[in-house]
């Protein structure tokens, strides 16, 4: 699983002798082409590398092909991190453009993949239960359900009774009953909910969920809502109709979609505002140049890229500050040691070094997006 925190720190790492591999390990991927396809990437490497870099190239190497040889990973893909001392690994269930990346950790394709494990909480009330799911890439990673064990036998003896001493059965009274049965019943469950909001909040922390659905009964949905706190309230992004669920998979597959459709329209949107901002106002610029201006200045409170948007940047050697132009000499320092590099390996590290809080959008949002630069900023000041 891949954090928000260890995208920074391997963003923020002093480590410049670090070989990084993006490696696809899915069902299409057979296991005994690892090796070669490891010794492929790195044939195009080795000219990039400096010699004083070797030695240390080639521990690094042994280590990530010690790795691969006793792989034995079920998810989609893997991500190395080798230095001569250490190996760091993060699994994903998405799949990833195979590369391989010497020098500081190459944290490029994560700021990607960190849009795809967004996490989401559903939950899915009834009067018996509530089921709580969190949710990333159309799975589940936890599942957790919480009874009402409210036992009914009592009521239904005094209610649905006869009505008095000497009376004939009533066993036919009819709605009167029926509705006062149902009230307190309803009594009932919504103190049940209200008893769930601490463990419910508590759920929503450990995943960090920010965005939540609630599915069930299309009457029963409202008045759950209803019963929750604002601080969970506020994060319902989609209310959906849900009659029966027979397992956490089932329902995560009848609800991603829903999910899907919010993000495009949310990402479509946001777009949209961010093109029209920087086209009346100051608050907001698009452009790969006016980006890396108001980032490396301090001034980026937000940034919107388009998934897997890239192209080639010029970086100082000394300083690390980055243009997007080819230059000779470095704006920053004056330094005339200008490498060429990639916007993509950079920009992560540029982002958590100002803690500038990023969005990547895709389908139609990146697209319009793409037209229009690739990259937007909403600016602080």
């Amino acid at each position: 699983m891949i954090s928000p925190e260890a995208v920074q720190q391997l963003a923020a790492s002093p480590e410049r002798r670090c070989l990084t591999l993006y490696f696809d390990t899915g069902p299409n991927q057979p296991r005994s082409a690892f090796k070669a396809r490891f010794h492929n990437l790195l044939k195009g490497l080795n000219s990039t590398v400096p010699p004083a870099d070797r030695p240390a190239l080639e521990k690094s190497v042994a280590r990530i092909a010690g790795h691969l040889d006793s792989l034995r990973s079920t998810n989609r893909s893997v991500l190395l991190f080798a230095t001569e001392k250490n190996l760091q690994e993060f699994t994903s269930r998405v799949p990833v453009r195979d590369e391989i990346w010497w020098g500081a950790p190459g944290v490029s394709q994560l700021l990607w993949l960190l849009d795809e494990y967004r996490p989401y909480g559903v939950l899915i009330p009834d009067q018996q239960k509530v089921r709580f799911l969190a949710v990333r890439l159309n799975e589940f990673e936890e599942y957790k359900e919480f009874d009402t064990d409210i036992d009914t036998s009592e009521w239904r003896k005094r209610q649905v009774g006869t009505s008095g001493p000497g009376s004939p059965s009533n066993m036919q009274r009819g709605g009167h009953d029926v509705d006062k049965f149902s009230n307190h019943l309803m009594e009932k469950v919504r103190a049940f909910w209200t008893g769930l909001h601490k463990p419910i909040g508590e759920l929503i922390d450990r995943y960090h969920i920010r965005r939540i659905v609630v599915a069930g009964n299309r009457s029963l949905v409202p008045e759950f809502v209803k019963s929750l706190p604002s601080r969970i309230r506020d994060c319902i992004i989609v209310q959906t109709s849900i009659e029966t669920v027979t397992s956490p998979g089932e329902a995560v597959k009848r609800i991603f979609p829903e999910i899907e459709a919010w993000e495009r329209k949310r990402e479509s949107t946001l777009v949209a505002e961010l093109l029209d901002a920087a086209g009346v106002s100051l608050k907001a610029s698009v452009g790969v140049e006016s980006v890396l201006k108001y980032v490396q200045a301090g001034r980026a409170a937000r940034l919107v890229v388009a998934r897997n948007f890239d192209r080639d940047v010029s970086r100082c050697a000394k300083c690390s500050a980055v243009s997007a132009n080819h230059v000779s000499t470095c704006s920053q320092c004056g330094a005339g040691e200008i490498e060429k590099s990639r916007l993509a390996h950079n920009l992560p590290r540029l982002v958590a070094q100002q803690r500038v809080p990023v969005e990547v959008v895709k389908g139609p949002a990146a697209e319009e997006l793409t037209r229009n630069g690739g990259i937007g900023v909403y600016l602080r000041f």
